[in-house]
């Protein structure tokens, strides 16, 4: 399993590794092949040893390499060459309708980049697996991928996390009544402060837990700067009883990670955009329900299962999340978070995992 280590990238390096042990629950063997995230050369000078392997597995997101994703074309020039049985997982799959925040020369350079590099993909890899449908529709409608080469397997959910009290947790935490958690990487993508501008409205806590830099976003300054906006804006506004901020170095190894989790009532996951979502995953890990965007992840879940309510706009925050929280409601929610742990808690994945490196031939 190629991705990247667990101290220079968090989110897909931490998903690998989960991954890699469910699938050694099922005897069967894999080894964690990891490199340096944004630094190529970290991979390739151990490169030549994937030929001393039966299927190579590759956790790909377009610049994990860094390099603007090009390093990608010596990998699977490698692969293809020596006749390397891969598997890419990719984790995003863009598409050439994308509005990119750059201007028009970027944007096609970037767009080619990526056409190019998908098509490589596709044709290298034995095997495609994808979190969503809707990836499945770019790659086929778009790249011209076979149907029979894509596995669709949703981000795998973690079983089991460490059992604690929720009232003596939010006692711990100095946490009381309902707690709207905000967790992870604060960039302003996440939205933040779309839920903080309505904190009047939504009451106390909404508890932002974040990092005081960002290893993934490989840009601490733009952290910074958002969390430093949203802080003067609680201050400015007399938000102070309602909004709370616990900035300190968090992640999923640390014990504190899943505390903020379970002393919770609801995860907030207001995206501007996006195709994904980790923080999701370990929401419904330790059996929170989710507020989430109107973007295409959020409601391809939302149709099967009660684990997040989707708002449309802005605007409906406050309410959904007011709605969430009665009784029946929030009951409805919980059972459909255990409803999706049981469709898609790792053990029950790394049974499918194994199954597909069987059928490679």
């Amino acid at each position: 399993m190629i991705s990247p280590t667990r101290e220079s990238e968090k989110a897909i390096s931490g998903y690998s590794f989960t991954l890699t042990n469910s699938i050694r629950n099922t005897k069967q063997d894999i080894i964690d092949f990891t490199y340096e995230a944004g630094n190529a050369k970290t991979l390739f000078k151990k490169m030549s040893e994937l030929k001393e392997y039966d299927i190579v597995h590759i956790q790909h997101e377009y610049n994990l390499l860094g390099g603007y994703g090009l390093p990608f074309f010596k990998l699977y020039r490698y692969l293809y060459r020596n006749n390397i049985k891969t598997i890419t997982t990719m984790h995003t799959v863009l598409s050439q309708n994308e509005n990119f925040k750059s201007g028009m020369i970027k944007t096609i350079l970037r767009k080619i980049l990526y056409k190019i590099q998908n098509k490589l993909i596709l044709k290298v890899s034995d095997e495609i697996i994808l979190h969503a449908n809707f990836f499945k529709e770019i790659l086929i409608n778009e790249y011209g991928a076979k149907n029979e080469k894509i596995t669709i397997f949703p981000q795998g959910i973690i079983d089991k996390i460490p059992e604690y009290s929720k009232e003596k947790l939010k006692k711990e935490l100095g946490l009381k009544g309902p707690v709207y958690l905000f967790m992870g990487s604060m960039v302003p993508d996440h939205g933040h402060d779309i839920i903080i501008k309505q904190a009047k409205e939504i009451g106390k806590t909404i508890l932002v837990v974040a990092n005081p830099g960002s290893v993934n976003d490989r840009n601490s300054n733009r952290t910074r700067d958002y969390l430093k906006q949203n802080q003067e804006y609680v201050e400015k506004n007399g938000l102070s009883e309602i909004v709370r901020f616990d900035v300190s170095d968090i992640n999923d190894r640390n014990p504190l990670w899943w505390k903020y989790f379970i002393a919770s009532d609801l995860v907030l996951l207001p995206y501007r955009g996006g195709i994904g979502s980790g923080i999701f995953a370990h929401a419904m890990a330790a059996r929170i329900p989710v507020i989430a965007s109107n973007i295409k992840f959020f409601n391809e879940i939302s149709k099967k299962f009660n684990c997040v309510k989707v708002a449309s706009e802005e605007s409906e925050y406050k309410d959904i999340i007011k709605n969430s929280m009665k009784k029946q409601n929030y009951s409805k929610m919980k059972k459909g978070c255990e409803n999706y742990i049981k469709e898609f808690g790792l053990s029950v994945l790394g049974k499918k995992y194994k199954e597909l490196y069987l059928s490679i031939k």
